[in-house]
């Protein structure tokens, strides 16, 4: 540790004024304190640390210099490879240690890019996607998809897209839902969904799903516990009072009778032990599927 001349002379004892021999005297005195201590086996950290800066302050006031020995720095690889493209070695190290908070927070942004741009090179497309519309358990969806696919071999994976929709949520938290339900239903692709009776009375009677009586015959589909999943979907409602006050009245239904536009498959084997939407289960389908085909095959599996 470098002292100041005044500090040094105060450390050691001695003033401006004090003579060469003086000094010397003052420090031989601290000296064999020293080496009295060290024979006796007294001595501690404290009277090392003290020693050791009356040792430094002599030198000072001396004009002792202590010099660190020169080592000879040998060219780095690193070095040689700055000097080959360059670069001055300093000026790098420099550069580096004022920006290197900069450069980590660079190279964390390129790590998060290149996992993001991986993630979707190595995404596997879902061969289809089953709507859930109701009080949706995320817990079991593993085990949903899981259990299609080992029914359907022919699908390799299974995907599922969901809203919350119920009676207990928050006008806030409600709002949010049904707007991603009308989404799901008009926007997507998706063919075949399980909904719950809250659900099924606000969308069907819409006419956003599709009569399944003649479904449910040529599939010999019981369908004596779905009586209550018949209605007479609208075409057109008639305006809204300003008051808002009245319930809306039917201008003109789509259908002539009711039809039968859910089919209730809570009690069905395949729900078994997937509490999957809430306490009732119903099938439906979208207007017109996509995949006819496979929407049927979806039915069949989900009314054992």
């Amino acid at each position: 540790m470098k002292y100041t001349l005044q500090d040094a002379r105060k450390i050691l004892g001695v003033t401006k004024a004090s003579s060469k021999e003086e000094i010397e005297k003052k420090y031989d005195v601290i000296l064999k304190k020293y080496k009295i201590l060290k024979m006796e086996g007294n001595l501690d950290q404290e009277a090392e640390t003290e020693f050791q800066k009356s040792t430094d302050a002599y030198r000072i006031i001396m004009g002792y210099e202590v010099e660190e020995p020169v080592v000879e720095k040998k060219e780095t690889y690193t070095d040689k490879a700055f000097e080959k493209i360059g670069i001055d070695r300093k000026k790098a190290d420099n550069f580096f240690h004022y920006y290197k908070v900069h450069i980590i927070i660079g190279i964390i942004a390129v790590i998060i890019a290149a996992i993001f741009i991986h993630s979707i090179v190595t995404r596997v497309e879902p061969d289809t996607t089953i709507g859930l519309l109701g009080e949706v358990n995320y817990d079991v969806q593993e085990g949903f998809k899981q259990k299609i696919v080992e029914n359907l071999p022919e699908l390799k994976v299974v995907a599922v897209d969901s809203a919350v929709l119920s009676t207990s949520l928050e006008d806030a938290q409600s709002y949010s839902y049904w707007q991603k339900a009308l989404v799901m239903i008009a926007a997507s692709d998706i063919d075949v969904y399980l909904v719950n009776k809250y659900a099924f009375e606000n969308y069907a009677i819409n006419g956003a799903f599709m009569a399944l009586d003649d479904i449910a015959k040529d599939n010999d589909i019981d369908v004596s516990k779905s009586d209550y999943l018949k209605l007479r979907a609208v075409e057109e409602w008639e305006e809204p009072t300003i008051s808002g006050d009245k319930p809306r009245e039917v201008k003109k239904y789509a259908d002539t009778e009711p039809k039968l536009y859910g089919i209730d498959v809570t009690n069905s084997e395949f729900f078994k032990d997937l509490n999957i939407i809430g306490p009732e289960k119903i099938l439906v389908l979208r207007v017109e599927p996509k995949n006819f085909e496979l929407a049927m095959k979806f039915v069949k599996l989900f009314t054992k």
